[in-house]
């Protein structure tokens, strides 16, 4: 536009109201058009602020996990006792800002997110993704693996029957004449004894068929996913490996008792 052309505008303006307010509008447009993006900067650090504020209060545990999921860092990091200091420092649109002892490592989002809106549901699947592939769990990281022994007069039979039984059936040779059992207990019942001894050969094969491959399960699929997470005393453990031999599914059950009341007893917290 001309200066003469402004001049003009300038002082038409001032002599013709409506040319003024017309001028005033066009300005307030304008200018207005830039308090659109800074609103929607607003909402996102006010998104941002509160991801932040809830993930450093309680969900240290994922973010430790993303740290060993993506950047390789020892599982020990995710238990409490760990002296490492973990915040979650920035969370973008393409990635995430997590501070381990004050150094700063970024985590991209692939894919990245539309908005911080979508923050929720991507962290949780993270922490799925994280778990599956290190075999942990949020329940175990905090829990102390104890040994429960035989309570009550109902899981003292069961073990004095079951280990009459693994007797029988690794040394038959007792229920034959001149074997204890059949020289006491079995004494003038020397048909029982011999029904009980053609049994054997099943018995042991079933017994070593399901109790071994228990155990191996245990030792395996169970004590070897928290060695290191949460980790357990060797002791602790040969108890219940000895338990699982002997009892079986009742042993397994009776550790996935001991797993619930400590969880419960350490409380637990969710997305």
């Amino acid at each position: 536009m001309e200066p003469s052309c402004r001049v003009f505008l300038a002082s038409e303006a001032i002599t013709s109201p409506k040319l003024l307010i017309s001028l005033i509008s066009r300005l307030t447009v304008v200018g207005g058009s830039t308090e659109i993006p800074r609103a929607k900067m607003a909402s996102e650090d006010a998104v941002r602020t509160r991801i932040l504020n809830h993930m450093n209060k309680d969900h240290v545990y994922d973010s430790k996990l993303y740290l060993i999921h993506r950047l390789s860092y020892p599982k020990p990091l995710l238990l409490p006792s760990n002296p490492a200091k973990v915040q979650l420092s920035d969370i973008q649109t393409t990635h995430l800002t997590i501070n381990i002892d004050d150094v700063a490592k970024e985590i991209p989002f692939d894919p990245p997110m539309a908005s911080l809106s979508d923050s929720r549901v991507r962290l949780v699947e993270m922490t799925k993704q994280a778990e599956a592939a290190l075999g942990v769990d949020r329940d175990m990281v905090s829990i102390t693996p104890v040994y429960l022994p035989p309570r009550g007069i109902g899981e003292w039979t069961l073990l004095f029957t079951m280990l009459s039984c693994i007797y029988l059936l690794f040394i038959p040779s007792t229920l034959q004449p001149g074997g204890l059992l059949y020289s006491t207990i079995l004494k003038g019942y020397p048909w029982i004894a011999d029904a009980m001894y053609k049994q054997v050969w099943w018995g042991y094969w079933v017994l070593v068929s399901f109790h071994v491959g228990e155990t191996l399960w245990f030792c395996f699929g169970v004590l070897g996913k928290i060695w290191e997470v949460p980790g357990v005393d060797i002791g602790t453990a040969a108890l219940w490996t000895i338990d699982v031999a002997i009892h079986g599914f009742y042993a397994l059950n009776k550790w996935k008792r001991m797993v619930r009341r400590q969880v419960k007893k350490n409380g637990k917290k969710d997305h």
